[in-house]
């Protein structure tokens, strides 16, 4: 539960403007298997939101500088809630962004904000509060654009902070089948491959750096705890059965290694 403490200034610059990719993460509720609540304290989702099997998140451009994100919170007394938005502009008006915009104007979303510091990610909107697309566009001989918002239906729950992984129609890369190590190039999900393996170390990766190792059908691979490379909670190894991820937190341990630490786990069995 929330223990009520007060709020000092963060550090550095927390005041000057937000720094978002040019990409919005887009998650259909209509895909989503399970949707991980928020820890005790209402505002951090450490799980990963996992989609059904043959079902991916999608992304959509936006132009850098434009995009504004606000969570405003309404209502009378004992009826108070937040309704959170993205807005941004995304160039041109071309056939794939009207076919975008025809396809998805009615349909119900999470969206992910990820940030180019490496902060996690902000996440709108729940499986009971989704949001939805509201799209303008903008003509003339000063520019050509599309204004994009995704608003919260309802008021409700604040804007919250998303540890997880979205799982994209590609992942990040394949793990081959026997291997013992995982080599990360970026964050994302990887994809292990069917066959008797034991992964005992992932290599490569910065500090606070995410990845998702996903599960896969046949003869399964699995991770184990190693001291000082991969720590799993309680030391129980994972089991990579099909359907099955596990999360994991990159962290320097301040001698030029980094030790990966379990941050959630979505196990089939």
């Amino acid at each position: 539960m929330y223990v009520k403490k007060s709020v000092p200034r963060a550090s550095g610059n927390p005041g000057t403007g937000i720094k978002p990719r040019d990409l919005l993460m887009l998650i259909d509720i209509d895909d989503i298997a399970f949707m991980p609540s928020p820890d005790e304290k209402g505002v951090v989702i450490a799980d990963d939101i996992v989609l059904k099997p043959g079902r991916y998140g999608y992304s959509i451009y936006m132009t850098q500088g434009t995009v504004e994100i606000t969570s405003a919170a309404e209502g009378d007394t004992d009826k108070i809630g937040f309704t959170p938005s993205v807005k941004f502009e995304h160039p041109g008006n071309e056939q794939e962004v009207r076919e975008f915009k025809a396809n998805n104007i009615n349909r119900k979303f999470i969206v992910v904000i990820r940030y180019c510091s490496g902060k996690p990610a902000d996440l709108i909107g729940t499986i009971c509060n989704p949001c939805k697309l509201t799209p303008s566009y903008t003509g003339n001989n000063e520019g050509n654009t599309n204004e994009m918002t995704f608003e919260q239906i309802s008021k409700g729950d604040d804007i919250f902070i998303y540890k997880g992984t979205v799982t994209l129609e590609e992942p990040v890369s394949v793990v081959e089948s026997g291997a013992t190590e995982v080599t990360v190039v970026a964050e994302g999900q990887y994809q292990l491959s069917a066959g008797a393996a034991t992964i005992e170390s992932i290599s490569g990766g910065t500090h606070a750096a995410v990845v998702t190792l996903v599960g896969t059908s046949g003869e399964t691979p699995t991770v184990v705890h190693t001291a000082g490379k991969i720590l799993l909670r309680g030391g129980k190894s994972f089991t990579a059965s099909e359907g099955s991820q596990l999360t994991l937190r990159a962290f320097d341990t301040g001698d030029g290694g980094i030790v990966w630490i379990e941050q959630s786990r979505y196990q089939v069995s």
